[in-house]
């Protein structure tokens, strides 16, 4: 039975959630050449039972007269389930969009590079080079994007993506010279 994908992520976890179900399904997993609905009988009572359900969640296959688990079940589900909501918000960088849940971002990474590509992707995506922007126009967009909205713009302005006036009540974009030892 081929299910809509918008409609795997439910399936999946009902028919995972009945213990006799999970047992079953974690027999057929553990049995890697696959296993027979009367070996399975033998030692789950209510395995045909269970059987209709993950069969029709699609985490199990039949061939050759075996039950096979199907983990594509699994990706499919993930797959539908961050296209119905994304965790990064739209035009974010695939190489950063790891960094974002719920269309947050949830931690600066540590790493130098990585950070530099993540604060790039937020000045690309929300700081155009011909225009000034007060402070809380700065803040407010950043603060949407993270929960230190103030560590951001510091580390924006540390990286040379944004500049301000002596005030600090204007910003700007700014070109950032590529990191050291980097192509551009």
């Amino acid at each position: 039975m081929t299910v809509p994908s918008h409609d795997a992520g439910d399936l999946i976890v009902k028919a995972l959630a009945d213990p006799e179900r999970l047992r079953v399904f974690a027999d057929i997993v553990l049995t890697e050449s696959g296993a027979t609905v009367t070996d399975l009988r033998a030692r789950h009572p209510r395995a045909e039972k269970a059987l209709h359900r993950l069969f029709e969640a699609g985490l199990v296959t039949r061939d050759d007269g075996k039950v096979h688990a199907a983990p594509e079940a699994f990706k499919t589900a993930a797959a539908a389930a961050r296209e119905a909501r994304p965790d990064a918000p739209p035009g974010v960088s695939p190489e950063v969009a790891h960094f974002y849940s719920n269309g947050r971002i949830t931690t600066i990474p540590v790493n130098r590079r990585t950070r530099v590509k993540l604060l790039r992707d937020l000045a690309e995506r929300h700081f155009a080079f011909d225009r000034v922007y007060t402070e809380h126009e700065v803040n407010e967009t950043l603060a949407a994007e993270y929960h230190d909205p103030l560590q951001l713009r510091r580390d924006l302005i540390d990286e040379l993506l944004l500049e301000r006036n002596l005030g600090g009540s204007e910003y700007r974009r700014r070109e950032a010279p590529p990191l050291e030892g980097t192509a551009r």
